[in-house]
Formats: structure tokens, sequence, C-alpha cells
């Protein structure tokens, strides 16, 4: 007997929803629960779906062996408030990849409509597309830390601010909280942080907090305009493991739990409507984390992707992208904000690899991302999203940022004068992103 892995379950279920003769409608659903086990479900009462389908699909639901919740089906009978359950948006056209076939070629995939319970992780399949009038929001986010993203954000910053720009920084890596660090003097942070707003929030006093989350960096005080900072952690903080390990947890409200995303997204808001910024930046956790998922899929107009050449942030990029690939609608709202940044841009033979990770770039967008466009398909034929590897303006084709030693031990508050970088030095450096940064703020977010 064949062992059915997590990997297999959804296949399965997935071919037994293509190969029975099931009625057109209502379709069968699929509803995967927090141990990845399957269940099907019927938008109808059990009494009109025909005997043989549910005989059929109850069999099939077996076959699932351990990743079979039971044998039973969920009809709208099945609840005592059926629209909640069948009308809530976390159904999701999900597409399951089938296989191959004898020959080893690859099998059409299916796609299915998918009710996936995560214990984490949701927010990256939650799209929510910032609406209404607010600053463009960046967010500055990598699938692993000493890449230079933080110091990144922090010569943005500066370079917005000498523009005349009023910046707004939110540090969101709450496990590894540097960004106050940097740019902060410990006599200059906030009485509260960010962490601080999250655990008062969920009892209900988060207002609170938010007039004394707010600090002035030394970093704008020789430009024209501002750096502002919400801080991870605020002043003289005792117990911040205490209060990190409340912060992620749903709070209670009037239409149901409200996850770490929505919360965020609430507080970000009220930032905004306190601080009045020209921009906001985001300094986001690194790695495949919830925080990380709120900021991209939920608050970025604009999120800079930071990436080396190596094998290990390809494939992470690439089970990010895929992950979002089988999901069409999160794909479509998600790809556009996206921008790849090059980070530490080796000097020797620099040509060849930039060349070299531009293709890389490319390649992973072009198989995950961007449409697939069928062969003899003219040019101007169909609305698709597919850029050529040479457009500027594309979200695979990378900002770089070069590598310099000077800024490993990065001190903002160090003025020239006395052995800290110069202007020429930053924007030598970081000049090719802040021009970036600020021609993207002045676009409609798309």
């Amino acid at each position: 007997m064949t062992t059915i892995r997590f990997h297999d379950a959804l296949r399965l279920a997935a071919q037994a929803l293509q190969s029975l003769q099931l009625p057109a409608e209502p379709g069968v659903r699929l509803v995967r629960d927090l141990y990845g086990r399957l269940r099907f479900a019927v938008n109808c009462v059990a009494a009109d779906f025909p005997v043989p389908a549910s005989e059929a699909l109850q069999a099939a639901q077996t076959e699932l062996g351990p990743y079979a919740t039971s044998t039973e089906l969920l009809f709208r009978d099945s609840f005592s408030n059926p629209d909640k359950f069948f009308e809530q948006p976390n159904w999701l056209r999900t597409t399951v990849a089938m296989g191959s076939d004898e020959d080893g070629e690859p099998l059409p995939t299916e796609e299915v409509l998918l009710l996936d319970r995560m214990v984490t992780g949701q927010d990256w399949l939650q799209p929510a597309h910032p609406t209404g009038k607010h600053p463009h929001r960046l967010v500055f986010y990598g699938l692993k830390g000493g890449v230079g993203r933080s110091t990144a954000l922090c010569m943005v910053a500066w370079g917005l601010a000498r523009q005349g720009k009023r910046v707004l920084l939110v540090d969101f890596d709450l496990e590894s909280p540097g960004l106050s660090g940097l740019i902060l003097p410990a006599e200059r942070a906030a009485e509260f942080g960010v962490t601080d707003w999250l655990v008062e929030d969920g009892v209900g006093q988060s207002e609170t907090v938010l007039q004394s989350m707010v600090s002035v960096s030394p970093l704008g005080e020789t430009t024209q305009g501002s750096v502002r900072v919400a801080a991870a952690m605020g002043q003289k903080e005792g117990d911040y493991l205490s209060k990190l390990a409340r912060a992620y947890a749903d709070t209670p409200s009037d239409h149901g739990p409200q996850r770490l995303g929505e919360r965020l997204r609430r507080m970000v808001l009220a930032l905004e409507q306190r601080e009045q910024p020209d921009v906001v930046l985001i300094d986001s956790r690194a790695g495949l984390h919830d925080l990380a998922a709120a900021a991209i899929t939920g608050l970025a107009d604009t999120a800079l992707l930071f990436a080396t050449d190596g094998e290990q942030t390809w494939q992470g990029y690439r089970q990010l992208f895929t992950h979002w690939q089988r999901r069409p609608t999160v794909v479509r709202e998600v790809r556009e904000r996206l921008a790849i940044v090059r980070a530490l841009t080796p000097k020797s033979d620099r040509e060849i690899g930039v060349k070299r990770f531009q293709r890389k770039a490319y390649e992973l967008f072009a198989e995950t991302l961007y449409d697939s466009i069928p062969q003899g398909t003219v040019e101007a034929e169909g609305d698709y999203f597919h850029p050529i590897e040479a457009d500027q303006a594309a979200p695979h084709f990378p900002i770089l940022v070069d590598w310099d030693e000077r800024f490993q031990e990065f001190n903002p508050g160090l003025r020239a004068e006395h052995g800290g970088v110069t202007d020429a030095q930053v924007d030598a450096t970081f000049g090719a992103l802040i021009q970036w940064a600020s021609q993207r703020i002045q676009e409609e977010p798309v």
C-alpha cells in the first residue's frame, strides 16, 4: 500500500473531482484543515445533491487515508450559518500540479476552489491592495539577514529627506529589532514601540500608546525634510520577550477575530493619519514569516526584494513565488508591486555578474509570476503581463546596490568630518536605489 504524503493528498482529491461524474453546479470545493487533511464541500443541502455523486465523493475522501478528515461531506445543512462558511473571502482558486504521464511529460494542471486552514502564513494568500489616499509605502524585505536591507532603508530615508520629504520609518522586524539602533541614539527612543501597540491593542487600548510611539532621528537633521521612526521596542524596555510572545495573537472584534495582518494595517494607517508623512518605509522581518506576509501583501505599494546571487536566495524566492503561482488571483494582485534589489553587488567582474543576476531574476519571474504566452501569439494579442528581460521598469529588472565595506559597520549619526561617510559615498553606493525610490513614490500605486 502506497503511503500518502501531504503533497499527494491535494493532487488525489483534484484527480477525483476531475474523473468523477459530478454535477456542474454546484461545484464541489475542498477544505484543508490545520493538519493538511481534506474534505469535500458542496454549496447546497444534502438532499439536493445526487446520491451516486455523494457516494463517489465519500469513497474518494476515504482513499485519502490519513489525509481525509472523515468520510462525511460538508453541505449547507452541516452548518448553522452556511453563508458564513461558503461566502467567506478565504476561498481561493488554486492550481494543482497533476504529476506526469508514463513518458515523464507533465500533465495539465487542475484548478480547485480551496479553503486552506493554516496556523501561520495566511496573509501570504490574502493580498489587500492598499486603498484610499495614503502616502506611498515601500517595504524592504529579504529572505535572510546580512544583505544590507536595513542599512539601505536608512540611506533611502536619508536620500528622500534630503529632497525635502517627510519620511516615516516603521520597524516590523520585531524578533530582531535593529532599525532604532541604526538611526536612533538610546536617549531618543520613543516611550513605546510597535510591539507595545500590538499588546495594548489586544486589550483595546492601542490609541493610548500611539502618541508616544514615534521619535525624531538625527539622520534627518541636516536635510530639508525629516526622518521619524516607529521602532520595534520602546525606551527602557524590560519586558520585551513577554510582550513579543503575545504580540502575534488574534484579537476579538465585532466581526470576528482580527489576524496579525489586519491589525498591522490598522496601526500603520493610524500612524499615517497622525504623522502625515510623504512616504512610509517599512523594515520587514526577514524570511517567510507572517510579519513579512502582512507587510508585502497587505501594506506595500512597492515591495523591494533584496537578493544576492546565491542558490539559497533563488531557492527561497522560488518557494514563495510558487506558493503564489498556484493562486492566480493572488499573483495578479501582487506581482506588479514587486521590485528586486541586487544587494552587495561585487565590484570584481561587475558587468558579467550583473548580467548573470538579471538573467536569473528574469527566469524566476517568467516561470512563476508572469503570464504564460501561448505559442504563436502575436505580441499585440491578448492581455498578458510578461515583460521582456531588458525592460528596466519590470519587477525582475535589478536595482543595484554596490558592496562597500564602509557600510558594514555604518553609523549614520557619525558626521563625515569625524570619520563618517560622505554624501558622495552614499550616492555612489545607494544612489541608484534612492533615485529609483524617488521616482516610484511619484507614481500612482499599481
